[in-house]
């Protein structure tokens, strides 16, 4: 049994069972176990030149196209091997992974299914199938499919305890996913992938013990995370780390995830053109459903001015029947479904429709598709809004989309990208809904009497340092609670424990519970007094909804991307006063406001007043600004020139694909 890329894939277990071993066959059977795929593709085809149904040489082939990530090529093999040997387990294996890398999902199952079905005991064969399964992102199904192959498995099967971990992950186990990646890590403490996953899972458990040594550890054995890349999303919440490390992560990360694409790279690749009408953009993304991006952009797709620009969706996730989807839906102009079509289909689909500027939303989070952006769908392709950071290479995007405060010019080199630049805050908002009346505070399970802080983040936002700073402030003012998202029962405790570890009674954590829709999270927001921004990931489309709800915000202004957020959004919302710059002053102005009610109050008021004349909350001038900027970029494409236009400050393009050390 060999491996294919990523997926075991079948290539002659029985052979002695059905072909005379001769001298030819011996050596084919050691270049699939070395898996030398070209040398194997090359006798395959010699053998079954002399023979055309040679059960073994076709599987061999199969195998050997599988590996070099040929997969129509393969699935037209295994259309002939079948036939020939039906029972033969192995090849509907590897049938499944052609199919499933090809996105044909449904087909895939049946195969996976199909070869379980003939060898019931082959743990692979499960593990293939458990593949296929987070491939779909069903990652429920996926568990009990992965513990069989555990079970099945002779001995250790790391490879399925990881993909189970990932999982559970996926499917916010967070626990259990912990547990795993503790006991993947605690077995192999050279095991980097398991020992980056299981910061990622302690930052999201709110589980803190020995974080700063893990983390150390991690930097130690990367040599400042240059030789290691795992996901940059989890990375952005990390503390401690730089932009340039930043970099360093995602460039990794792309050269594992896009290698052969990026080889082919400019094989049909759409060129620049003055558009002969229209703009033709595209916005690619997997959370045009009840997700924060959607929220915040969904206003910018319906003010659109459509006499200037074509406006194309590309949602790769199946849909929800939320109303956020709905009104996204009918925002854009053209609403294509590409969650089954494959890579090369989705690239087809984009260049078909000759998309001037594509943007994608996703970036390193869970539903990207960097395979298509590194085949080039556009001629000028942006990283915007979904994930604040670097792709890490260049071919996956032309610029990242962000502000002055964000994603200053100086700070070139921290991305592999092009900086480009909105004039105000990078993130849009939806305006359309006023916040409705503020429901009663105790039917939130907050004090009426109480001061409340409030930070309704994410708990991966959350480390030792934010709660050092914030134990401070809540020890200094009495009759104050802090009011934080309530993730799961776990993540509770242990966040109390750390607040009571640090001097102040576990009982003034007051957690929210879930609403069931957006604007009744916004009028909530209302009854908090003041919101205390965490980092090095700040508040994002949480922010917006806070300053929105009009609570005014605290924030420290950060040295990365996703650590400076809050001070754009208190830019563009005209409150500049409330970005402190270290921890000591950020302490002295949250007591001062919990002090001077008077202040506060005014805050409180210039928010309401700012719904109507602050830039964050103009979109009639973001969506020009926008669309001012796709124009531009496009013309730079066409001429080729260096110069941009001032009103879109274009960083210069850090030499190499690599960052420098």
């Amino acid at each position: 049994m060999g491996k294919s890329s990523k997926r075991t894939a079948g290539a002659g277990k029985s052979a002695n069972r059905r072909v005379r071993l001769t001298p030819e066959f011996m050596s084919l059977m050691k270049l699939v176990e070395s898996k030398q795929f070209k040398d194997v593709e090359s006798l395959a085809r010699r053998l079954l030149a002399k023979n055309g149904s040679e059960p073994l040489a076709m599987k061999a082939l199969s195998f050997a196209l599988l590996g070099l990530e040929r997969y129509d090529e393969a699935l037209a093999v295994l259309a002939s091997a079948i036939p020939v040997t039906p029972s033969d387990a192995e090849l509907h294996n590897n049938q499944g992974i052609a199919l499933s890398m090809l996105m044909q999902w449904d087909q895939s199952l049946k195969c996976f299914e199909r070869a379980i079905e003939l060898t019931p005991d082959d743990a692979e064969f499960y593990k293939n199938l458990g593949t296929a399964l987070t491939r779909m992102h069903r990652w429920g199904d996926a568990v009990p499919v992965l513990l069989k192959a555990i079970e099945k498995h002779p001995g250790d099967y790391v490879e399925a305890v990881s993909m189970l971990a990932d999982c559970l992950s996926n499917a916010h186990r967070i626990d259990e996913a912990w547990t795993c990646f503790n006991e993947l890590y605690s077995a192999d403490d050279k095991n980097l992938y398991a020992l980056c996953q299981l910061i990622s899972t302690s930052l999201r458990r709110c589980y803190w013990e020995c974080l700063g040594e893990l983390l150390a550890t991690l930097r130690k054995e990367t040599n400042d995370f240059e030789t290691i890349g795992f996901a940059p999303f989890a990375a952005l919440a990390f503390p401690g780390l730089s932009g340039i490390e930043l970099r360093r992560i995602a460039w990794k990360h792309a050269a594992g995830t896009t290698s052969r694409l990026l080889a082919s790279l400019r094989e049909g690749a759409p060129t620049a053109r003055q558009p002969d009408g229209r703009l033709r953009l595209g916005y690619l993304s997997g959370d045009f459903r009840a997700h924060p991006v959607a929220m915040i952009i969904v206003e910018l797709i319906e003010r659109h001015d459509r006499r200037r620009v074509e406006t194309f969706a590309y949602s790769t996730t199946e849909g929800d029947a939320s109303p956020v989807r709905k009104r996204i839906e009918a925002a854009f102009e053209h609403f294509i479904e590409v969650r089954d079509l494959s890579i090369e289909d989705t690239v087809r689909r984009i260049r078909t429709d000759r998309i001037d500027v594509l943007i994608d939303l996703v970036g390193w989070t869970a539903e990207s598709r960097p395979e298509a952006l590194a085949q080039r769908c556009a001629p000028v392709q942006i990283n915007w809004l979904g994930y604040a950071g670097t792709m890490g290479d260049e071919h996956l995007a032309d610029y990242v989309l962000g502000d002055p405060v964000v994603t200053p010019t100086s700070d070139a080199e921290c991305f592999a990208e092009r900086i480009a630049q909105l004039p105000n805050c990078y993130l849009p908002a939806d305006t359309t809904r006023l916040p409705k009346a503020a429901p009663p505070r105790l039917e939130e399970g907050l004090p009426e009497d109480a001061f409340v802080f409030c930070s309704l983040n994410n708990s991966y936002k959350f480390n030792p340092m934010v709660f050092d700073l914030w134990a401070g402030i809540l020890e200094k003012a009495p009759g104050s609670v802090l009011w934080l998202s309530r993730v799961s029962e776990s993540v509770a405790t242990h966040l109390r424990k750390e607040i009571e570890a640090r001097g102040v009674d576990g009982s003034r954590l007051i957690f929210a519970k879930r609403v069931p829709e957006h604007e009744d999270h916004i009028a909530r927001l209302q009854l908090a007094d003041l919101a205390l921004d965490p980092f090095p990931y700040n508040s994002h489309s949480t922010g917006v909804d806070t300053l929105w709800s009009g609570v005014p915000m605290i924030s420290l202004r950060g040295n990365t991307f996703a650590g400076r957020v809050g001070a754009s959004l208190l830019t563009a919302v005209e409150m500049t006063e409330l970005i402190v710059e270290t921890p000591a002053d950020y302490e002295r102005l949250a007591l001062e406001l919990f002090n001077n009610r008077e202040r506060l109050a005014s805050l409180r008021k210039r928010l309401v007043q700012a719904r109507g004349t602050a830039p964050l909350f103009d979109m009639g001038r973001f969506v020009r600004d926008l669309e001012d900027t796709c124009f531009a970029l496009l013309e730079r494409a066409v001429s080729e020139v260096a110069a941009m236009p001032a009103r879109v400050p274009v960083s210069p393009l850090p030499q190499g694909r690599e960052p420098a050390i």
